[in-house]
């Protein structure tokens, strides 16, 4: 992608995501070059939460924060960018959607893209308007959801938005019980720790 074509498809993010979609899954990527993408974005986000929470990115855990080292949060983020994208594939191939995995990716790679143009945009507000930077971040939080579900519209050939929603609340659901089935099958008690031994 040029400078051009990706700043310009941000900007048709911005007023017509479905259209956006489109495009995105226009370009045909798969293979090498899809997991390519995937790999800088994910690194890409990486880096700049470092920047701007610090030297390590931090998980709220309660009263206090839990440190991880940047590879830690890449396979986390990594994994929830796949997990997202077969999560969504699966439900909407339940409901006779169309999609393929590799353009389910694509289209939560891109959707990354997005979230980090606002991470970006809510640190330059922290500097100059604060009062603005929470209100942005909850307005680009709706914003995001909203695309996501004109993604999954275009992905599925769906035609309905009310449709893509429901895959959307589905998938959602599906990911919570498959994250809290495996923090059960590994140990991790209702307050977050191990339990001992």
């Amino acid at each position: 992608m040029t400078g051009t074509f990706f700043t310009s498809l941000i900007g048709l993010s911005l007023r017509a995501p479905a259209k956006a979609a489109q495009q995105v899954l226009s370009l045909g990527l798969r293979g090498a070059v899809l997991w390519q993408s995937f790999a800088l974005v994910t690194i890409c986000s990486v880096l700049l939460t470092t920047l701007m929470q610090g030297a390590l990115p931090v998980l709220p855990t309660g009263d206090s924060g839990l440190v991880i080292m940047p590879w830690t949060y890449a396979m986390i983020l990594g994994g929830s960018l796949l997990l997202l994208s077969a999560a969504l594939l699966g439900t909407g191939k339940a409901m006779r959607g169309s999609g393929r995995f590799h353009e389910a990716l694509a289209l939560v790679v891109w959707l990354e893209v997005l979230a980090m143009a606002l991470r970006l945009l809510q640190g330059l507000l922290l500097l100059v308007l604060p009062p603005l930077a929470g209100l942005v971040g909850l307005l680009g939080l709706g914003y995001l959801f909203w695309s996501l579900v004109h993604f999954i519209n275009a992905l599925h050939d769906f035609e309905s938005l009310g449709k893509s929603a429901l895959v959307l609340v589905l998938a959602l659901l599906g990911i919570g019980i498959t994250v809290a089935v495996l923090l059960a099958l590994f140990g991790v008690g209702a307050q977050g720790g191990l339990p001992n031994v």
